[in-house]
């Protein structure tokens, strides 16, 4: 699907998975989908993320999870969600690796905006995010969030 304003993350050596965006006739998406690089093809996922987003960040933070941080949701509101992308896999019938998905809602951040800026983890694994109102007009505003429960 044409789209714009996603958020991917590079989960594998060759799976990428693309997040929400946004579509001239649908608007904001909530669609998830998992593009395989050696075999250049898309799959579009039976699980949607819990609302739509748009211009929001996503980041890997072990070796079955990604979470995706803040965006915009429809309307145009500034979004504060974050939410945990759990990627399971296991072995299925004929030896194949199967996978399940599953999303959670975590805590939010302090300030709910785009973040358009890359998404910096330190080495006590915090998660320092630059996020900016909608319009774009403010400085971003710098926060720091933790997910090591989470991962």
């Amino acid at each position: 699907m044409a789209r714009s304003q996603s958020s991917c993350c590079l989960f594998e050596d060759s799976i990428i998975f693309i997040f929400g965006g946004y579509n001239k006739d649908q608007g904001t998406l909530s669609s998830i989908e998992r593009f395989d690089i050696n075999q250049k093809k898309i799959l579009l996922l039976d699980i949607k993320m819990t609302i739509p987003l748009r211009r929001f960040a996503t980041c890997k933070i072990s070796a079955s999870k990604i979470l995706l941080l803040g965006g915009i949701s429809r309307l145009s509101k500034d979004s504060d969600a974050v939410f945990c992308f759990d990627i399971e896999t296991v072995q299925g019938k004929k030896g194949k690796n199967e996978h399940s998905y599953s999303l959670e809602n975590l805590d939010k951040v302090d300030k709910a905006g785009v973040i358009d800026y890359p998404v910096i983890i330190d080495s006590v694994g915090s998660l320092h995010l630059f996020v900016e109102n909608s319009s774009g007009t403010n400085p971003p505003y710098r926060t720091c969030y933790s997910f090591l429960e989470y991962s």
